[in-house]
């Protein structure tokens, strides 16, 4: 038998088989039976399991040369039998195997431990971890040798590697003496963006994990060639401390990535994933108890039915994450839930993949997951993992939380994609706080041959380098001059266009709070409120005002404000908040408030009048129905079609029919033909021009499919 990576990349109702259990009570694991296991599997409707070699415990379950096998397996070899007894019902098998997190190796070799500068110690004492080094040769070794055991040893369609990422901003001795060798300099103890000591420090922190990354990557595929190599890249998102490069998953045969966050962290990073990912589908990975922390309360079948119809209207693979209970048991409602789940998306899951169709691209920087108010604190671990909310993340979920309301079709891009930018009309910025030359270059070019951008707050102001330069790098771009920041706790945008009045109406103004606790001392913190601009060759849409007294707040005795509850605007200036230039054959939108970040309704209102402004007659796909219904589409020229997918998001059984209006041009050389309903829709009107088709469709599930037939 041959490993065919693709089989379990194909597979669409995945499950991973959490299994981080020690073994210093012997009642551990004492019940657990693979074959009742894969049986469970099979009953739930599964077609692909992931398998633990070695968890987070850093024990195997199988008999290794190298590790250590579980204290209470006794001589059995369970994953090999687990393995058998999946693949004989025809279930795709792939290996599981924790990097870094590793007890067992961190204190048998307490030399191989992450060092936390902060503190000088390893981080035993708080967290149940043990987090080794990738610095460390000899556990390098370790772990090369113990994917050596798994992949030879066995038949496998995948292997998946965990947690390749820093935790501590480690200053063990392999780390002090590499970056001596590297760079001629101490490991820094102070974090400071601006300053290129840390700059440089971090960036050699993000090289170390790809390189590890791409060893350990390369040398699975030596080892069995074929097989389909994954790692998880959620950490990335955890920010800075992980040091995980998001371009990383350009190694993997596809993306993956296991999240816990609300729908629009999902939304964004499965939109990220159709690009970043190197084929097609990626992998969104959830767990089915409400947190991993959590053992016993479950998510609802509809709430992990909606993530699965979510990730399936993506084009993305779905896998859940079940924890197995100590004993060695499983929870049959665990079971029950997710065969649920995957019976939701059985309509649909055959009739997804193709081409995103995207006007705009929101651009999503990893030198950004990093927020300058942490600048002067000391380099520490992070209190948890996930989604941490930096300025940059927040804006670029906020643009997609309101581009998806609005159904204006939209993609998420990153490094890896700046060769290919003019495939969006336009590009949005979101607060790209640190920039690289490469991305500045790009973005120029971009907007000379044509293309349209809307960037806001400080983006192109901090280089990655640790420069803080005098101006914007793109000030050319933007047609404005950075002259200060704001210092006061909410300033204001007044419109001078009708495109801004029309769209923030009733309002007269739309307002940018820089602190809520107003019964609290607050001092501006820089590179953390809204850059202060001047409009060089820009036309201005806003301008700024500031409050009374401002930026003082006053109290009883300073007279310095207007009203006692709260700060109106008074002071009218001549800054421009809202611009527009043209450039070359391009536009740029530049706002120094982040609109996109906004909860309020004028302020993304305004974003997203901008966002269409920018587009103009250039629409691919757009759409009127309700806000909560996602709209995305998909190019299938294999199928001589365009997938349409409508997705009521959260819809509560019994689904309310929802009626949604679609407009679509017909790919470059293709003529629509026809409109068909698919699973869930319902076609009650339709008008198909050749070039152009628009349709009306009744939605009568959760998840609705229109196929638009073209010759």
């Amino acid at each position: 038998m041959t490993s065919q990576g693709k089989s379990f990349q194909q597979s669409t109702h995945r499950m991973l088989r959490d299994m981080h259990i020690p073994d210093w009570d012997d009642r551990f694991l004492s019940e657990y039976d693979p074959e009742r296991l894969a049986a469970q599997c099979e009953r739930a409707g599964l077609n692909a399991v992931m398998i633990y070699a070695k968890s987070h415990v850093g024990l195997t379950s199988y008999p290794s040369d190298i590790g250590r096998r579980h204290g209470n397996l006794g001589d059995r070899d369970v994953m090999g039998e687990l393995n058998d007894a999946l693949r004989k019902r025809g279930i795709a098998t792939a290996a599981y195997q924790s990097i870094t997190f590793d007890n067992y190796a961190a204190e048998t070799h307490p030399e191989w431990a992450q060092i936390d500068r902060s503190t000088g110690r390893n981080l035993h004492d708080r967290t149940r971890y043990g987090v080794c080094c990738p610095n460390n040769l000899e556990y390098r070794a370790y772990e090369l040798g113990i994917m050596q055991e798994i992949l030879t040893r066995y038949e496998w369609d995948g292997l998946w590697l965990d947690m390749i990422f820093f935790l501590a901003i480690c200053s063990c001795q392999a780390c002090t003496d590499r970056y001596r060798a590297e760079e001629g300099a101490e490991i820094p103890g102070t974090v400071d963006w601006t300053d290129p000591a840390w700059a440089t420090f971090q960036e050699a922190r993000r090289r170390w994990i790809a390189d590890w990354t791409e060893i350990l990557i390369d040398r699975a595929h030596e080892l069995k060639p074929g097989i389909a190599v994954t790692h998880n890249l959620a950490n990335a998102l955890s920010g800075w401390r992980c040091a995980q490069p998001l371009q990383s998953g350009r190694l993997d045969t596809y993306t993956s990535l296991d999240l816990y966050g609300n729908r629009y962290e999902h939304l964004v990073v499965t939109k990220m994933a159709q690009h970043l990912s190197a084929t097609q589908p990626a992998e969104l990975m959830v767990s089915v108890g409400v947190d991993l922390i959590d053992h016993v309360t479950l998510k609802s079948i509809p709430q992990l039915s909606t993530e699965a119809l979510a990730a399936t209207s993506a084009g993305s693979a779905f896998i859940v994450i079940d924890g197995i209970d100590p004993i060695g048991t499983e929870q049959i409602g665990s079971y029950d839930t997710m065969k649920a789940a995957f019976e939701s998306i059985e309509p649909y899951e055959r009739e997804i993949g193709g081409t995103p169709i995207e006007d705009v691209a929101i651009y999503f920087s990893d030198n950004s997951f990093m927020d300058f108010a942490d600048n002067g604190i000391v380099a520490g671990p992070p209190t948890r993992l996930g989604g941490t909310p930096f300025p940059h993340v927040e804006a670029a979920r906020g643009a997609a939380k309101a581009l998806t309301s609005a159904h204006i079709a939209f993609g998420v891009i990153t490094e890896s994609d700046l060769d290919r930018l003019s495939e969006w009309s336009a590009i949005i910025l979101p607060d790209v706080s640190r920039m690289t030359t490469r991305e500045v270059d790009a973005f120029r070019a971009y907007v000379a041959a044509g293309g349209s951008i809307y960037a806001s707050g400080y983006t192109s102001l901090v280089h990655v380098d640790g420069t803080r330069n005098d101006d914007f790098m793109l000030a050319d771009v933007f047609g404005v001059a950075f002259v200060g920041e704001e210092d006061g706790r909410v300033s204001f945008l007044e419109p001078a266009a009708d495109i801004v009045r029309d769209a923030i109406a009733p309002q007269s103004m739309v307002s940018e709070p820089y602190n809520d606790q107003w019964g609290v001392p607050y001092t501006a913190v820089p590179l953390t409120t809204s850059p202060r601009v001047t409009a060089t060759t820009a036309d201005v849409l806003g301008t700024l005002v500031l409050p009374y007294g401002a930026p003082e707040w006053g109290n009883v005795e300073k007279k310095t404000w207007a009203a006692i509850h709260s700060s109106p605007p008074w002071d009218h200036t001549e800054h421009s908040v809202l611009s527009e230039q043209r450039t070359g054959e391009g536009r740029a939108v530049y706002s120094a408030f982040v609109l996109e970040r906004s909860a309020t309704e004028a302020n993304r209102a305004l974003f997203v009048r901008m966002i269409r402004d920018l587009i103009g007659d250039r629409r691919s796909l757009t759409g009127r129905a309700r806000t909560g219904v996602w709209l995305s589409g998909y190019d299938q020229p294999e199928n001589n079609r365009v997938l349409v997918a409508l997705h009521n998001y959260g819809a509560e059984a019994p689904v309310p029919v929802e009626q949604a209006a679609i407009e679509l041009q017909a790919p470059e050389g293709r003529r629509f033909v026809s409109v068909t309903g698919g699973p869930g829709a319902t076609i009650t009107d339709s008008d198909v021009a050749g070039e152009s088709a628009s349709f009306t469709a009744e939605l009568g599930a959760e998840l609705a499919f229109v196929f638009v037939e073209y010759e």
